[in-house]
């Protein structure tokens, strides 16, 4: 159950690194010659082939003193059958990442798949990596193929075996899927095992924690704030829908578009890697 815990006082000074953290000071990935490759995750009663419907839907881009230039990010969540899904696009202009996460009705993760596309310099082609993770099996088994095209497998092993409950990934919303579970009143935190893919993938103990209501000038609302790693602060609406964060991620109009992306195919997380 989340605890009660006092507001932090220096939210606002909280350093605001977005990349990856640093490991945790043992090893976690592990070769292997194979992993065990489930079908991919359905309903028993076939309610999953119906038309999605879609829980929530946000757009996302930096503002004016966000260094991260996130040009676009749209993050949907979709109810599909005893199934949840977030999907997730974000584009800077470094790198566009594609995410698909699927969820069991209880709003734990099932399957992660995860594109990295990194734009060739005078090209209009793309490097691509793809990495498949899959939280069914014994073990966290993953299933990579790198720009080059050659596959290999890899197992994620955390202090004391426990699966990750929750996802961090590149963009703020698939953060909306932990605050649904968590449901987390002002001075309440949850600490779970994360998987943390924004870089170099790590498995560790992550606090989600809901500080005081505020008015925010930037998205002109009051907001719920909450952080994870007690150093990344970021904004949802009354209905835990995540909106941006202290970084500066503002909402996006329904206008707003990427560059195009023409040389990128569409999204595979089925048939790929």
């Amino acid at each position: 159950m989340p605890r009660r815990y006092a507001p932090s006082a220096c939210l606002l000074a909280a350093a605001l690194a977005l990349l990856a953290p640093a490991g945790c000071g043992r090893r976690q990935h592990f070769s292997v010659d194979r992993v065990d490759e489930l079908a991919y995750p359905a309903c028993a009663d076939g309610s999953d082939r119906a038309a999605p419907e879609v829980l929530a839907e946000s757009r996302f881009r930096s503002g004016p003193d966000d260094t991260r230039a996130v040009l676009l990010e749209r993050a949907r969540v979709e109810r599909r059958g005893c199934l949840r899904a977030v999907t997730v696009r974000q584009v800077t202009g470094t790198q566009i990442a594609d995410v698909e996460a699927i969820y069991d009705e209880n709003l734990l993760p099932l399957r992660l798949w995860r594109r990295f596309a990194t734009p060739r310099e005078g090209a209009r082609s793309f490097d691509v990596d793809l990495k498949r993770f899959d939280f069914r099996t014994p073990e966290l088994g993953v299933k990579h193929r790198g720009p080059g095209g050659g596959v290999d497998y890899e197992v994620l092993r955390g202090k004391g075996g426990e699966k990750p409950r929750a996802l961090i990934g590149p963009g703020r919303g698939l953060l909306t899927v932990w605050l649904w579970r968590a449901k987390l009143a002002v001075g309440q935190k949850l600490r779970e095992r994360v998987l943390d893919f924004r870089g170099v993938e790590v498995l560790r103990d992550v606090t989600l924690m809901r500080h005081e209501d505020r008015d925010d000038a930037a998205l002109g609302r009051r907001v719920r704030v909450y952080t994870i790693y007690g150093r990344e602060p970021f904004f949802a609406d009354e209905n835990d829908v995540v909106l941006g964060d202290l970084a500066g991620l503002l909402p996006a109009g329904a206008d707003a578009a990427a560059p195009p992306l023409d040389a990128l195919d569409a999204p595979d997380p089925v048939g790929t890697p």
